[in-house]
């Protein structure tokens, strides 16, 4: 079973709507709450009222983070936004097709994307935030991989040209 993520401290960060995060392990993340704040109806108060998300503490036994205002937010879910927003690099698409024996077609095909810009983005420090997003559920939904993947022969070399 895995074990829930816990949090040791939490202040407001120094952009609006960001929490720094220090979780038990000692590792830290910065999440950008601007999402949550904007859609859900019980966080719009700090899109209207931002110095109200300053007033932000750990749970007791750190389980997630509390406002003064009564407002609560899981550690599991905060940790889930963290890692949804961490930045991608070329090296992290090289291996996800790696680990699941794609060509740069059948990638180029999955992500609807020239096969050149996929050869660029692998040695790009930052992946596109879509190209990110699609290969983060493809990685934890297998059935949308199976979904969208159409085999494509590996190619052979340049074309020949007919007489």
């Amino acid at each position: 079973m895995e074990k829930l993520p816990t949090l040791k401290s939490v202040a407001a960060g120094r952009k609006p709507l960001t929490l720094n995060l220090v979780w038990a392990d000692g590792a830290r993340d910065t999440v950008d709450l601007t999402g949550l704040a904007h859609r859900s109806r019980h966080f719009k108060v700090f899109a209207e009222n931002p110095p109200a998300f300053r007033n932000v503490s750990v749970t007791e036994f750190g389980g997630g983070v509390e406002w003064t205002n009564g407002l609560d937010y899981s550690a599991t879910s905060l940790k889930l936004l963290a890692d949804e927003q961490r930045p991608m690099s070329g090296k992290e698409l090289s291996a996800f097709e790696a680990e699941n024996g794609l060509n740069t077609a059948e990638t180029s095909a999955l992500l609807g994307i020239a096969e050149r810009t996929v050869r660029a983005y692998r040695h790009e420090k930052v992946l596109p935030a879509t190209v990110a997003i699609t290969l983060r559920a493809m990685r934890a939904n297998k059935a949308l991989l199976a979904a969208h993947y159409r085999p494509i022969p590996r190619s052979m070399g340049r074309p020949r040209k007919s007489a």
